[in-house]
């Protein structure tokens, strides 16, 4: 993999478009492959189109973030807004259902409690003072959106 991304640099592209670039290769070299890709969109005329489901590899380098899933366009996110403003909120069926439902974008009912992805976490916190409001990962949105329903 890094011979091929090597080679592909060596034209002086503006656009890198790499499908699971990173799988397969240990934690190691993964972080040097990630590091090559930050250096190489340094100039800004530059861009790397990645398809990853290696989600930590994302959170490390994506300006942007489009989930896809069947083939279907679940959602398309910078990543700041998803790792800071994203949150997960975990009620009990009586909360979920005083719900606004314009505050839900997808829940999931777990066995005593309802978690419910919603699109900015300190309002929610405001909105719901009694509710508990988490940090969510983007593996726990990617989840929620697909195996979650919707209002």
């Amino acid at each position: 993999m890094k011979l091929a991304v090597a080679a592909a640099l060596s034209h002086y592209p503006q656009l890198l478009i790499l499908d699971e670039a990173t799988s397969g290769l240990d934690p190691i070299m993964r972080d040097d492959m990630l590091d090559v890709f930050l250096e190489f969109v340094q100039d800004e005329n530059h861009s790397i189109l990645l398809s990853s489901h290696i989600t930590s590899d994302l959170e490390k380098i994506a300006d942007y973030i489009t989930f896809i899933h069947n083939g279907k366009l679940i959602m398309a996110a910078s990543k700041n807004d998803l790792v800071y403003n994203f949150a997960v909120m975990r009620c009990k069926e009586s909360q979920f259902l005083e719900l606004d439902p314009g505050d839900i974008l997808a829940y999931r009912k777990r066995d005593y409690q309802i978690d419910v992805l919603v699109s900015n976490g300190k309002e929610i916190q405001r909105k719901y003072r009694n509710a508990v409001v988490d940090h969510v990962s983007i593996d726990e949105i990617m989840l929620l959106l697909v195996k979650g329903e919707r209002v």
